[in-house]
């Protein structure tokens, strides 16, 4: 009866390890995927396309809530998006609009620089 109860709590083991192993392999393929999206991001970023790069990051989180590595790049990317964004407004705004986009870029400086010594 030992024997028995030993081999399968051999099997039960054996088949938790390659569960765990699955998990681990899709949580990878999941980081893999997201990250892609975070570059397309980026490159958006780069070329002054805020809503596209912006959009981009929130349907990587949609798409892909459990690659934490990708979404916590993501937290700081969309800080740039929003700083860039601000900042590109500022050159045409004028009066109470330019001091309110003034004031958005400084807290999303503020913000970048908070965040950078997080990590």
């Amino acid at each position: 009866m030992n024997s028995v109860l030993f081999g399968m709590s051999k099997k039960v083991l054996l088949a938790l390890a390659l569960m765990g192993l699955a998990a681990c392999s899709s949580g990878n393929k999941e980081e893999q995927l997201a990250s892609r999206m975070l570059g397309d991001a980026r490159f958006a970023l780069r070329h002054g396309h805020y809503d596209e790069a912006r959009d981009s990051i929130l349907s990587m989180r949609r798409q892909h809530p459990t690659a934490l590595q990708a979404r916590r790049q993501a937290i700081l990317l969309l800080d740039s998006i929003e700083m860039a964004a601000a900042a590109d407004s500022l050159k045409q705004a004028e009066g109470p609009e330019w001091e309110r986009l003034d004031m958005k870029v400084k807290f999303f400086e503020r913000k970048l620089q908070e965040d950078a010594k997080k990590n």
